[in-house]
């Protein structure tokens, strides 16, 4: 049983190493538009994780084996509807929909998996994303000093996503790290854990999106008082919170000079401004310019899809209008997540999407409990990708994404520390 769990511990750690490297991987096959290597490394390691899920349920939880099936069955059921009557069907779109909320629910059912088996242990949860945030950190920098890095946004606002592809998918993912990082220092004040947590919080005001910089000062915020807290406020007594608080003010000093800098400058001038005489509202509801640039327009996409939707037939209504509703040019989601997979997959496909989720919350919630810093970080980080999900979408349907919200789940499931607790330090 010992070398089956030694394997089963290497291959979760190897799983997650890759993942940074099937990013960076991606984004390079997208710029030289050529078929994405990683989209196909995602694929393979879904199938191979879709067996294993499917086999353990099948010998040992035959209840979860109904909600797994059903779920899958939803997308298919979908899928198969939505090419028989759906007017404008765009072939690739909507199989690549589908197989991205299949990875969902397969990190969501790997998640459930591993926190009922309860043999990973957290150790090596925090090892494995402390050697993803140096690869992410370095790779991001190196991106910045070559003068090689992607651009976030193609127009108007400014920042960084380095060699991502994806800037949006790259905030989440920060935040996510900056919430294990933050809560691996309880453990692990190694010079390498440190230097993880800087290249991590260097980037929050780089990317240039106020998710990351706004999610990330709210963990950050949270850690200093949580850590100020536990040691009574002697900050002199005690070399890693004077640290900490080194970093954070440096952080602050380097704000002003940073792509968020001049992005949330520029909200609070076009919301001064009259606008403009060429622009010409879709939508006689479309909001102020406030709101536009807030929601960056998906208040006009969830408008013209609920539209969609009111139109279609029953059977359509229950199952879902498949990808980006109905469509007559280019398809575009809402990029809202839970209003996109209500829409996506109606009354009957998001019941059938969401109850694994909420087993899940609940196998979290069970675990949670006695609350302690590290519990509380890693809970109020979940809480922010699903408000992300919620107001910003890039997270249910962002392969990527969902293996990092995944990482986070099971480390805040899983009670196993290796050799118990001896390594728990005080900040």
């Amino acid at each position: 049983m010992g070398n089956g769990m030694e394997r089963s511990d290497r291959f979760i750690f190897w799983l997650i190493i890759i993942q940074p490297i099937i990013d960076l991987i991606t984004s390079l096959s997208n710029q030289f538009n050529i078929l994405t290597i990683g989209a196909l490394s995602r694929s393979l390691i879904m199938g191979v994780l879709f067996v294993y899920i499917a086999a353990y349920f099948i010998r040992r939880q035959r209840k979860m084996l109904w909600l797994f099936v059903g779920s899958f069955a939803a997308i298919l059921i979908t899928f198969v509807i939505n090419f028989l009557l759906k007017e404008n069907y765009f072939l690739f779109q909507e199989v690549n929909f589908a197989l991205k909320t299949s990875y969902y629910l397969t990190m969501i059912f790997l998640a459930i998996l591993l926190i009922k088996r309860n043999k990973i242990s957290k150790t090596l949860l925090y090892q494995a994303t402390k050697v993803i945030s140096l690869i992410v950190g370095t790779s991001y920098w190196l991106a910045i000093v070559t003068h090689s890095s992607i651009q976030s946004y193609s127009y108007d606002s400014v920042g960084y996503s380095g060699w991502f592809f994806a800037a949006n998918e790259l905030s989440v993912i920060v935040i996510i790290l900056l919430g294990l990082s933050v809560s691996n220092l309880l453990f692990d004040k190694t010079f390498t854990a440190w230097l993880a947590f800087i290249f991590i919080v260097s980037m929050l005001p780089m990317i240039g999106t106020k998710t990351a910089f706004f999610g990330g000062l709210f963990i950050l915020g949270l850690s200093v008082i949580s850590w100020l807290l536990q040691c009574n406020f002697k900050i002199w007594q005690n070399k890693s919170m004077l640290f900490m608080l080194v970093i954070v003010v440096l952080l602050f000093c380097f704000i002003p000079f940073s792509p968020i800098a001049s992005n949330t400058a520029q909200i609070g001038a076009q919301t001064n401004q009259a606008p403009e005489q060429d622009v010409i509202p879709t939508t006689e509801n479309e909001g102020s310019v406030f709101m536009r640039k807030l929601l960056s327009s998906r208040n006009i996409y969830f408008q013209n899809t609920i539209a969609d939707y009111e139109a279609a037939n029953g059977l359509r209504k229950a199952f879902g209008l498949g990808y980006a509703g109905d469509y007559k040019q280019e398809p575009k989601l809402i990029e809202m997540d839970f209003f996109d997979l209500f829409f996506s997959y109606g009354i009957i496909g998001i019941f059938c999407l969401i109850a694994p989720l909420l087993y899940l919350v609940k196998q979290v919630l069970s675990a949670i409990l006695p609350i302690n810093i590290e519990k509380m970080t890693l809970f109020i980080t979940l809480g922010i990708c699903f408000g992300i999900a919620f107001l910003a979408g890039h997270v249910l349907f962002a392969p990527s994404v969902m293996t990092y919200t995944a990482i986070l789940f099971v480390t805040l499931g899983v009670g196993k520390y290796d050799n118990g607790e001896h390594h728990r330090t005080r900040v």
